[in-house]
């Protein structure tokens, strides 16, 4: 991420495992992962496509995972540094900018959460200051032992320290790696996302070459614990310094949820409205007029390994069951009707009071149905239909615009005594009336 923040250019990396690290000379075998450049995210999710996939051959290749979590498509929390763990090393540009980005993400639904970075820099810490430099050393320890005066300074420095650890002090290690990150985890139940500058500052060459190991330690502030906590990552331009040079934020979240992580950096580039790296051409529009134009719910809508839920009754926001889909990390994909070939019953029965719907042939008997569209993971959907009672279902509905999707439909019997309550064009309407309310 720190390369792609200082040349104003994405840098993605992947949950590690997805891409596979066979073939390339290792650093930490049990860290490393291979990582994409782009100019653009929606680029870099292209290439994501193209070049994941578990590779057998690979011990630490790793299968996706298919979970619940995903930022929500409208309104989403996202942690940043507290203010006292917010560094910028003397660099106020950087200062102005990341506050900057913070106001963009706000902009497209976010809402902020300061969090505690203690448990993630200690984790950091651990990469350059623990036992995981013996690992470095293992990685190249013939080479090492035989030309060890063939190795640039301070990268010698660092893996000679490795020779200081034993056995016990890489499994204390690894103990405490795993208290860190049960402590950093913790910030996922407050968070969808995780914003902080990519590097607080940038250092010119002769100042690397003459500070390398404490100048390294502040470009690596906000990324080194990356990878020992098992998260990923997108790095994504995010302006100019008065002096010219760029300036870049980061994107994080969980293992397993980098593409909706990639969709939202792909939003908050737009935002940005950057040109590419240093090329000077503009930041390409999203593919059409319509795209531009839909609202952040719809633009983050479909996702592989997501289902779309449409629900007209008691599990709309705000009403008595709407926790079932919240809960399941649903999100609200957008508002929308039926197309007209539904009626709409009131169903008798004992609180929460549920509506049917019910499809019929066309014809112009039917009517158009307020719906909410949500969307869930495949996983928290199987869960959420085995809690539907009779003589509601799932089946397919048809939408407005044509979209096919789920949706609760209820089975013909049961609206046989029940109320046709069509005309009032969806339940919130039904409620409003006195004798409903």
């Amino acid at each position: 991420r720190v390369p792609a923040a200082f040349n104003n250019i994405v840098g993605y990396k992947p949950t590690k495992g997805w891409l596979s690290t066979r073939g390339v000379v290792p650093v930490c075998r049990s860290l490393d992962c291979v990582s994409i450049f782009a100019f653009t995210a929606k680029d870099a999710k292209r290439v994501l496509a193209l070049t994941s996939g578990y590779d057998p051959e690979d011990i630490y290749s790793r299968k996706r995972e298919e979970t619940a979590y995903d930022i929500d498509a409208q309104r989403f929390y996202f942690g940043i540094p507290r203010k006292d763990q917010l560094l910028f090393f003397g660099n106020s540009e950087g200062d102005r900018l990341f506050g900057a980005a913070v106001a963009k993400l706000q902009a497209l639904g976010g809402e902020t959460v300061e969090i505690d970075f203690a448990p993630f820099l200690e984790a950091a810490r651990l990469l350059y200051e623990g036992p995981w430099v013996a690992e470095r050393y293992a990685a190249i320890q013939p080479f090492f032992e035989q030309h060890s005066d063939q190795i640039m300074s301070p990268v010698r420095e660092i893996i000679t320290c490795a020779q200081g650890y034993g056995a016990a002090d890489v499994f204390n290690g690894v103990y405490n790696l795993r208290r860190l990150k049960h402590q950093a985890d913790q910030v996922w139940t407050k968070v969808d996302c995780l914003l902080t500058p990519t590097a607080g500052t940038l250092y010119t060459i002769e100042a690397m070459q003459q500070n390398p190991i404490q100048l390294n330690a502040h470009l690596g502030y906000y990324t080194n614990f990356m990878n020992l906590l098992d998260y990923c990552a997108v790095a994504v331009p995010a302006g100019f310094q008065k002096d010219g040079l760029p300036f870049g934020i980061t994107l994080v979240a969980p293992a397993h949820q980098d593409e909706s992580l990639l969709r939202l950096a792909e939003e908050l580039q737009q935002a940005h409205g950057l040109s590419l790296g240093a090329t000077g051409i503009p930041l390409p529009l999203p593919a059409s007029e319509e795209e531009l134009s839909a609202p952040p719910a719809q633009k983050r809508a479909a996702q592989s390994g997501q289902v779309r839920v449409a629900v007209c009754g008691a599990h709309l926001s705000g009403l008595p069951l709407n926790e079932q889909l919240t809960r399941r990390k649903g999100h609200l994909i957008r508002n929308t009707t039926t197309s007209a070939d539904y009626k709409f019953y009131a169903l008798p029965g004992d609180p929460p009071h549920r509506p049917g719907l019910v499809r019929v042939d066309g014809k112009g008997r039917g009517a158009a149905i307020e719906v909410e569209v949500w969307e869930l993971s495949m996983h928290e959907f199987g869960s959420f239909v085995a809690d539907i009672p009779p003589p509601l279902g799932i089946g397919t509905v048809s939408l407005a615009d044509g979209e096919l999707v789920q949706g609760f439909l209820c089975e013909h019997y049961a609206v046989v005594n029940a109320v046709d309550i069509s005309s009032f064009g969806g339940w919130r309407s039904y409620l409003k009336q006195p004798a409903n309310s």
